[in-house]
């Protein structure tokens, strides 16, 4: 066997083996929102309890990230729609009131944005500083 086979088969027992690693993972949470207890889940795992809550600990790390991230991309979509419709309402302002309001409604959700995509520049102890 050539050391590029021993590396390809090393490889693939490496994919193999995160593979299994999240798929005990899942399993982990899966488990334990059904209510079982860390001896119950390590036990059908084949694995010590620690490492039983390990597992869940990443796997819940994963998702939260995940959901955060589904979250904002959701959030950044409410306000470009806001957005959108207020510069169509803008073309159709007829006073000077009506078009305020609007450019008060476009910075709010500008700011808004920045603060979602932490684009902050200064700190709000700068600004009292001043």
């Amino acid at each position: 066997m050539s050391k590029q086979d021993k590396a390809d088969r090393a490889a693939a027992v490496a994919e193999i083996e995160a593979d299994r690693a999240v798929e005990r993972a899942l399993r982990a949470v899966v488990m334990r929102r059904e209510g079982s207890s860390w001896g119950d889940i390590a036990e059908r795992l084949g694995v010590s309890q620690i490492e039983a809550q390990e597992l869940a600990r990443v796997a819940y790390a994963r998702l939260g990230e995940a959901e955060k991230e589904h979250y904002r991309i959701e959030s950044e979509d409410r306000i470009d729609s806001i957005i959108r419709k207020a510069h169509l309402d803008l073309a159709l302002c007829k006073s000077q009131g009506e078009r305020t309001a609007l450019y008060r409604t476009l910075l709010a959700a500008e700011a808004q944005r920045a603060r979602l995509l932490g684009l902050n520049l200064r700190a709000e102890s700068e600004d009292h500083a001043d």
